[in-house]
């Protein structure tokens, strides 16, 4: 929970309670707190941690049946709550609970704790170990019985903690806002008409009802006087959001029940003073609700996974494995250390195989399904646009064309390595904000490919295959064998989707077996539902006609090969797919410029700063290092090159590293720095004794190399991927 305070511009209410705490339910900002870490004995405490347990540990519709133990403990304890139990008498779990938060219910507790670990003891032990798990350090249980002794204590700020947590399960948040419950007949008694306690949600009260409180339960005892723990949406017409209090140790007179008051008076002053307190305004959260892909509790239920230490907050976004992390984000992380340091960075929550202590975490089985599920609703949830662009040779490959396209006219993602099908389209999906309507996807057959596998996950709406061929075949596949490769594609797209076939291709052509829309492109092939005529090539220039039924359109393009028409003509299909109109699609294609990714400028210290931070295929390094020794510079300039890991650090990328080892031994390098364990491969290869080759590890290190080594007219090349920050880097240093 947030230490954080709020700027406040008023003095926190009187109340009757000794202690009290306002907190936000989604992030845990304290608002208004009177001695939150006075140590007291909450009254409410035990039923609420029993409750909690039973939802985690049991199915609800489990059926206990009570005995002749339990009976004999409640009688020994005379005025005690309970809804007189039978020994033998068979009842749920779930009604077992509800009782125990609507009048707190002694009996329905020493059932549970019967029935869920064999005794009074071990529940205790059970539920002092759940308390310091989701991070209440100050919480000591020694009784699970709930009567007053000097060892058993919380304080305020711990039961925000605790409540916090348990209003992230669905389950809990109900049965804390019910105010009446039927128990059915039971084997030993007929129905118990229960009503909640917490006077707050209490329909036969006027007095202290509130209107949009929604839990969460109320206690008393001699020792610990009234405690209260509620949880309130603001009411109507006022700014503010879910927010809970708990007040504790408040007086009882026959005149006025304090602890409902204080709730009431606490509950009022923060909803109108909800700006001053929180230091959001209403425009800000606003903002904040449209920004968000789904929340915490939304997430647990599509993964099907426990939710620990959580909120239920907005999500903004995802990642995985060396993606950034922003704040808000979903982070999956494979071990402790690497989701403790997520959190660090701002990740709302983790998801894990493993429990992580004191840190908002979803317990996940697999990891692996995980991914996919999510990148599952990323789609469902956005509503976007799945485009399989499968591998081709280059000068036929239409995926920049287009990328340039769509991004033109819609917010989109796209992935580019070719090396991992699986984990380039989980990239892209998780690159995916809320206003992101399409993504595209690179899907190659290299080292099996997992096509089909991919396109189960994004569930294509489009695919495209513009050639048998492929840009790279280690396997040595047959033409026969690619087509079936390619072709796995069809089998986890939408049916209701199209597949875009370049007929010019025969061993494409005669593809008419999948259940998909097929749509074809052609050059001077009038059996195509899109070919080019009337094609005109020129120095730099390639201009035609696309023909689609009746309707002609003319496409001038910056190439001097053909086969660049086979790109317009896929993306011109494509975007009539989508329903972007032709006269938006001609002038995005006219503007297309192959693109290296490559920015070059010069600073005022005369220094040429190339950088490249987009293209995420490993070959580029060697490309962009090209560009580097190439250019023209005055005779006292020295060429830096700056190089991190632009993918996975895979197995493919490593190689190419080792290659690009060689090329600066040939290249006119003057210093080479590798930044992290991927660049370093470079070193294993690299001519050290010749060569200025240095690895650094950490961003103050390489910040303060280039700090102290840069000089006027200096060329210093930056490769890599936003993930390693280099980009920041190179903000830093020049």
């Amino acid at each position: 929970m947030s230490e954080v305070r709020a700027v406040q511009k008023t003095e926190m209410p009187e109340i009757n309670a000794q202690a009290a705490i306002v907190v936000t339910q989604h992030e845990g900002r304290i608002l208004l707190e009177k001695n939150a870490r006075m140590k007291l004995s909450p009254a409410f405490l035990i039923k609420i941690m029993a409750s909690i347990i039973a939802l985690e540990k049991c199915n609800p519709n489990d059926t206990v049946t009570v005995s002749d133990s339990v009976i004999k403990q409640i009688s020994n304890w005379k005025g005690s709550a309970s809804i007189n139990l039978e020994a033998g008498e068979k009842i749920s779990v779930l009604d077992l609970i509800y009782s125990m938060m609507l009048v707190s219910a002694n009996d329905s507790l020493f059932a549970l704790a019967e029935f869920i670990c064999g005794s009074l003891d071990k529940f205790a032990a059970m539920m002092q170990e759940k308390a310091k798990s989701i991070g209440a350090a100050d919480t000591t249980v020694t009784t699970a019985d709930g009567r007053f002794t000097a060892e058993q204590y919380s304080n305020a700020y711990d039961l925000a903690i605790i409540c916090r947590y348990c209003m992230t399960n669905r389950m809990f948040r109900t049965i804390a806002a019910t105010d009446k419950y039927t128990i059915p007949a039971t084997n030993k008694n007929g129905s118990r008409d229960l009503q909640n306690t917490n006077l707050l949600i209490n329909s036969g009260n006027r007095r202290y009802r509130y209107e949009t409180a929604i839990g969460i339960k109320s206690g008393y005892t001699a020792r610990s006087k009234s405690c209260l723990a509620c949880s309130a949406l603001p009411p109507a017409n006022k700014f503010g959001e879910e927010v809970l209090a708990i007040i504790l140790g408040a007086e009882n007179t026959k005149q006025m029940k304090y602890v409902f008051y204080d709730a009431i008076t606490l509950l009022d002053f923060t909803f109108n003073n909800y700006e001053a307190l929180s230091g959001k305004k209403p425009e800000q959260q606003n903002s904040e609700t449209e920004k968000s892909i789904t929340t915490v509790g939304k997430l647990c239920e599509i993964l099907n996974a426990e939710l620990r230490n959580a909120a239920d907050v907005p999500i903004t976004s995802f990642a995985f494995g060396k993606q950034k992390i922003k704040p808000g984000c979903a982070y999956f992380a494979a071990d402790k250390e690497t989701a403790v340091t997520a959190f660090e960075k701002g990740a709302a929550v983790v998801i894990t195989t493993q429990p992580i202590e004191k840190i908002p975490n979803i317990v996940v089985a697999n990891l692996d399904t995980a991914l996919s599920r999510t990148a599952v609703f990323i789609k469902s949830a956005l509503g976007m646009w799945t485009v399989a662009v499968m591998d081709s040779p280059e000068k036929i490959n239409p995926l920049s064309m287009i990328e340039q396209m769509l991004s033109s006219k819609m917010e989109t993602v796209h992935s580019i390595s070719v090396t991992n099908n699986y984990n380039s389209m989980l990239h892209a999906m998780f690159a995916s904000t809320p206003k992101t309507e399409a993504a595209v996807i690179n899907v190659s057959c290299v080292n099996g490919g997992n096509v089909e596998r991919v396109s189960q996950t994004a569930n294509f709406d489009v695919a495209i295959l513009t050639s048998t061929v492929v840009s790279k075949n280690p396997r040595e596949l047959t033409k026969p064998e690619l087509i079936e490769e390619k072709l796995k594609v069809c089998g986890g797209m939408n049916e209701s989707g199209a597949v875009i076939i370049n007929i010019d291709d025969k061993n494409l052509a005669g593809i008419f077996t999948i259940p998909q829309d097929i749509i074809t492109i052609g050059v001077d092939n009038r059996m195509a539902d899109y070919f080019a005529d009337n094609i005109e090539l020129s120095h730099n220039k390639i201009s035609f006609d696309i023909i689609h039924g009746a309707d002609n359109y003319h496409i001038e393009l910056y190439s001097d090969d053909k086969h660049s028409v086979y790109q317009a003509l896929a993306t011109f299909a494509l975007g009539e797919i989508m329903g972007i109109p032709p006269k938006q699609i001609i002038p995005a294609i006219e503007k297309y410029r192959p693109s290296t990714g490559l920015t070059t400028v010069r600073n005022e210290r005369g220094i040429y700063v190339i950088s490249d931070f987009e293209n995420e295929a490993v070959e580029s390094v060697g490309a962009a290092l090209k560009e580097l020794c190439t250019m023209q510079l005055p005779p006292d300039s020295r060429r830096i090159a700056v190089l991190s890991e632009v993918g996975d650090g895979d197995e493919h990328e490593l190689e190419i590293y080792r290659k690009v080892g060689n090329i600066v031994n040939k290249a006119s390098v003057d210093i080479t720095v590798c930044y992290g364990e991927t660049a370093a491969e470079l070193m294993k290869t690299a001519d050290l004794k010749s060569k200025f080759v240095i690895k650094l590890n950490t961003r103050q290190a390489i910040t303060e190399f280039l700090k102290l080594n840069l000089r006027d007219n200096d060329a210093v090349l930056f490769k890599g991927s936003t993930v390693t920050e280099l980009d920041e880097i190179m903000t830093d240093v020049t």
